[in-house]
């Protein structure tokens, strides 16, 4: 059976010709399009309230919301009364603490022209009962934030900025920034392996892996990138390194997406990588989770071939899941950017960067 969609629409733009994002920034938009053209690029599901917590790229900074995937109904978080007009994203930093609060980042989409009228990206909470929110801090001047990963045990967030890659550590407790400067490489998003060591790229060529751990305080710098990695950088945006997504697979090893949508297996203990192979014959794999059933899951694919996939990594096998297709609306998804699983098995696909309009969140059922 085909994988079934149903493309949950936000808020609807449509255009002839394709975007051009820092020189149509600002006051240079249309009302409509500022509005209007947006995109998903996070998400968080909560079993606590059912509520589908989403991140967006929108350029009124509107860029928080919630979706109840029961009603179907949208709710403005209303992050443009709190931030700033260069807060038009939550790129991929939402996390849950412990207590249910949710940890988020806001980053950007500016021109270098305007880089010294922006303040840099904020680390924030937000309470989903209260409805409140706290600034935390602007972990580094003037720049934006891509990514954060949150260690809970120790109450450290790690962040990744744009448009100049550098990576940061912020102790919650201490309210304190140790910024690790310029790095040369960023990955979509990092992960933490079973020590709570914090893995990235570095190196603006040949992004080769780092850790970096909590406990010593100390980095350790590998010589080697993941497979095909020299050939995987760029496709994100200019810079960006060959890792789409990576995250902790629960058995001791770390798995990484990449942007050339290939599968590969981290061992924390050495640094070693093994290519595990593809799902499609496509690009890009941003969004990866552990499922209840043990199979990892996954959707990637690029300029309108969007997919899910699962691995068993018992037997080493992939299964292609499907194609995302709504047949009411009669549209593909352009572009996957991170994916959510509710408490029905129902997953959720953020879709981004669509060149023809907005970008939709994706309903997908699976016939398992």
């Amino acid at each position: 059976m085909p994988l079934k969609c149903k493309a949950h629409i936000l808020r609807d733009f449509s255009m002839k010709h394709a975007p051009m994002e820092s020189d149509e920034f600002g006051a240079d938009l249309d009302e409509e399009r500022r509005r209007n053209y947006v995109a998903f690029t996070c998400l968080l599901y909560s079993e606590d309230d059912g509520m589908l917590y989403c991140g967006i790229t929108a350029y009124d900074a509107d860029i928080f919301y919630k979706f109840n995937t029961q009603t179907l109904e949208w709710t403005s978080l209303g992050w443009a009364d709190v931030g700033e007009e260069f807060d038009v994203k939550i790129h991929r930093s939402l996390e849950f603490d412990t207590d249910g609060t949710i940890y988020g980042a806001t980053a950007c989409l500016h021109d270098v022209s305007r880089r010294l009228e922006a303040p840099g990206g904020k680390i924030f909470t937000y309470k989903p009962d209260t409805g409140q929110y706290e600034v935390l801090c602007t972990p580094l001047k003037y720049d934006y934030i891509q990514t954060i990963t949150f260690d809970t045990d120790r109450r450290l967030i790690y962040g990744l900025t744009y448009p100049v890659f550098k990576f940061f550590k912020y102790d919650i407790d201490a309210d304190e920034v140790t910024d690790f400067d310029f790095i040369g490489s960023i990955t979509h998003i990092s992960a933490l392996d079973d020590k709570g060591r914090f893995w990235g790229t570095w190196h603006w060529t040949l992004h080769n892996l780092f850790c970096y751990d909590p406990d010593s305080d100390e980095i350790t710098w590998f010589d080697h990138s993941i497979p095909n990695g020299p050939a995987g950088k760029d496709i994100m945006y200019p810079g960006a390194g060959p890792v789409d997504c990576m995250i902790n697979g629960g058995d001791g090893y770390l798995y990484i997406g990449s942007t050339l949508g290939e599968l590969i297996r981290l061992d924390p203990n050495t640094g070693d990588c093994e290519y595990l192979g593809k799902a499609y014959d496509s690009r890009r794999m941003p969004g990866l989770m552990v499922g209840k059933d043990g199979l990892i899951y996954g959707c990637g694919g690029d300029g309108g071939e969007g997919q899910l996939f699962c691995y068993d990594r018992e037997s080493g096998a992939f299964h292609n899941l499907g194609a995302m297709y709504d047949p009411d609306l009669d549209e593909t998804c352009y572009r996957t950017h991170d994916l959510a699983v509710d408490d029905r098995n129902v997953f959720y696909i953020a879709e981004t960067d669509n060149p023809h309009r907005s970008g939709y969140l994706w309903e997908c059922h699976l016939d398992l």
